[in-house]
């Protein structure tokens, strides 16, 4: 009986010796996972806890991937059931930032969860999947389903990934990658600048013929303009922006739908360009016969769409149906495309030979992202070969008009007459114009110069101010002293801050605030130099010695300073603070606060101690603040902080961070060397933050004690 537990642990062991590593580096941009770096389990009623995971209990029941010969299990796997997936990861890059892990397309999920524990034995989770709304992602960038890793450098980690599994999983079909965040967000970036040129071009191409159809009532202007709209669509669903928004609400395919609504406008246009009516009588039946079976498919996709939408099971015939439909609309589209415009072509039609040649560009840009897919240049070649086929397109209906203003030369000879006229006044105009507006520069030039020279003597006097609040701020070696492991990160949103941090030592005891006066910038630093002078003078001069009394202290000289008397109109400014003394021989610390709290983590729990909510000033609902007196323990983490960190506009929805994530974020990483610690905060800060403005200073101190 006693071999019998051996025997388990050296099954487990073995299990996880035979996994390979996935080594992260941020050397490498992107790296595949293998077959033998995956192990996985079933688990059809989905009731595998993360703690039977991380406790190894189950660690023989995993199984080893194998991409070429797949197990029964994952190609038989039913939906409603899950599969865990165990990645081991060894993260060998040399500073701190973030991975992607990554599924391959083909592959759809209703939801995936990644679990992450943690050294204090907290474990994280983060989600994706079809049937999350976007806001609820971790990673939410044109439909994806990535999931981040934050491994620090020079360690390794055991995760696992649960999939629950729906009608459209393929399990067998399914690989991963790893990315790092900097290569994501750089190939995002790169996607979507060649985006947002395609789409200006083709909206520059609806605004400018809109006019046009306006004025000439024109169909074949509508029905160019509702074919770039209905490409326009189709593309925006290709490249996943729509799911940014909105969750995938039904597992039919949404783009076979919109291709045939932008096959049917093809045909349309198509039809009025080249006239086939009045051209090609014949030929114009067969379009019209293609018209009505793109109608068709078309009504039968929105169909499908909206049943599975609701719930309703859809027989595969039906969708097979559709997708026939699909096809032969398109091989049709391509036929009509080229055939009739070659025969109008060689009746010299003129605008036939846009069309046609508008048409090969597209044809061309298909074959090439079928042919070269996987290259840069496949990836985007049917947007290419749409682009010049609408400017073809574009071109071509400008010569048809032409063609058409031919009958009304006389009239236009009049009009020329007239232009011409207009131009010789409209010279004349334009060189009085010029003479204005050269003698408008002149003036304009001396305003400039007379600004930058102002520009230069505000920031000269900014950068001093600034000199002179950092000279009077404490250094670092004096936190090292008293404390020993610390960090501080402060940043100010302007040259000089309203935020500010003062430290002080008699005998065993140590002082130290961490304050945000009101405002920033210059009357912030104000402020916040008065803040320093006072409490110097308090603590240090007048040998206060209670937390709570240096406040009630403090109030009053603001007050008699700024000659506050709660009067009407009268100056409000204050400072939210939380101030603490530590007596380094019985490690009992006071602590009272101004609207600020601290926050204490002492094994892997959050203790919050709330401040008085009142600021340090003249105050409507004043009384005395309250001192909280604390037995601390060694280890204990003691956090101080503004309310600048938690009040920052960002992420996807452009929303404030909020304090219980900061809670949370200072839970998670107070495990970490206090000087790692300061590097997450800005590192999050930094991505959370993104392109927005900084609205407020923020500090945010640690201390190990």
């Amino acid at each position: 009986m006693r071999l019998k537990p051996i025997l388990i642990l050296l099954v487990i062991c073995q299990s996880l010796v035979a996994q390979k590593h996935i080594i992260l580096s941020d050397f490498v941009k992107q790296v595949s996972i293998s077959d033998l770096q995956l192990y996985y389990l079933d688990d059809p009623n989905c009731s595998t806890q993360p703690s039977e995971l991380f406790s190894g209990m189950m660690d023989h029941q995993f199984r080893q991937v194998d991409f070429s010969n797949p197990d029964p299990a994952l190609i038989n796997s039913q939906p409603g059931g899950c599969i865990w997936f165990r990645f081991y990861f060894v993260n060998r890059s040399t500073r701190q930032f973030s991975f992607h892990l990554q599924r391959n397309n083909y592959s759809e999920f209703d939801e995936y969860q990644l679990f992450q524990r943690f050294d204090n034995g907290m474990v994280t989770i983060r989600k994706s999947g079809n049937d999350l709304h976007p806001k609820y992602k971790d990673v939410n960038i044109s439909g994806s389903d990535d999931l981040r890793i934050f491994l620090p450098p020079g360690e390794a980690d055991t995760l696992y990934l649960r999939v629950l599994l729906s009608d459209e999983s393929v399990v067998s079909d399914l690989t991963f990658t790893i990315s790092t965040h900097e290569s994501v967000l750089a190939r995002d970036r790169s996607k979507r600048l060649i985006f947002g040129l395609f789409v200006g071009i083709m909206l520059i191409m609806i605004l400018y013929h809109i006019p046009l159809f306006v004025k000439g009532r024109e169909n074949s202007y509508l029905f160019y303009i509702l074919y770039i709209l209905a490409f326009l669509l189709f593309f925006i669903n290709k490249e996943g922006y729509l799911y940014e928004l909105t969750p995938r609400f039904t597992s039919a395919p949404l783009s076979t739908f919109l291709q045939e609504i932008f096959l049917l406008f093809f045909l349309l246009f198509g039809r009025s360009y080249l006239d086939t009516r009045n051209t090609l009588q014949s030929w114009d039946t067969i379009l019209l016969m293609a018209v009505w079976f793109t109608v068709g498919g078309l009504i039968l996709s929105f169909s499908i769409l909206l049943l599975q939408g609701l719930g309703i099971y859809v027989p595969v015939f039906i969708q097979l149906g559709g997708v026939a439909i699909i096809i032969v609309s398109a091989i049709g589209c391509l036929f009509l495309a080229i055939v009739p415009a070659m025969i109008l072509t060689r009746e010299n039609f003129q605008p036939a030979r846009y069309f046609l040649f508008a048409n090969l560009f597209l044809i061309l840009g298909i074959a090439i992202n079928y042919a070269l897919t996987d290259y840069p240049i496949g990836k985007h070649s049917q947007e290419l070969g749409v682009t010049l086929q609408i400017l073809t397109f574009s071109i071509g209906l400008s010569e048809r008009i032409n063609l058409l203003k031919k009958s009304k030369e006389v009239a236009q000879r009049r009009i020329i007459d007239q232009l011409r006229e207009n131009a010789s006044l409209k010279d004349k105009v334009n060189r009085e114009l010029e003479d204005k507006v050269q003698e408008r520069t002149f003036e304009m030039q001396a305003q400039k110069e007379h600004i930058e020279k102002q520009n230069k003597e505000i920031k000269y006097s900014f950068d001093y101010a600034k000199k002179i609040q950092n000279t009077v701020l404490p250094r670092n070696e004096v936190f090292e002293t008293l404390f020993g492991e610390h960090f501080i990160f402060f940043k100010p949103r302007d040259i000089v801050s309203g935020d500010f941090y003062w430290i002080s030592q008699n005998e065993h005891k140590i002082v130290l605030t961490a304050a945000d006066c009101t405002g920033h910038g210059v009357p912030g630093s104000l402020m916040s130099m008065l803040g320093i002078t006072m409490l110097h003078e308090i603590v240090n001069e007048k040998n206060i010695a209670h937390s709570e009394e240096i406040l009630n202290q403090l109030r009053l000289s603001i007050a008699r300073t700024l000659k506050q008397e709660g009067k009407i109109g009268e100056q409000k400014d204050g400072i939210d603070m939380a101030l603490i003394i530590y007596d380094t021989k019985t490690r009992q610390l006071e602590f009272s606060g101004a609207n600020n709290p601290i926050y204490i983590i002492r094994n892997g729990e959050m203790l919050e101690y709330k401040g008085n909510n009142m600021p340090v000033a003249y105050y409507e609902k004043m009384s005395d603040f309250t001192r909280y007196t604390l037995d601390m323990k060694q280890g204990d983490r003691v956090y101080m902080f503004t309310d600048g960190f938690p009040d920052q506009f960002g992420g996807p929805q452009g929303k404030k961070f909020k304090y219980r994530p900061f809670k949370d974020l200072l839970l998670e990483i107070s495990v970490r060397p206090m000087e790692e610690q300061q590097r997450i905060l800005s590192l999050i800060f930094d991505e959370w933050k993104g392109d927005l403005s900084q609205i407020d200073d923020v500090l945010v101190i640690g201390l190990r004690l």
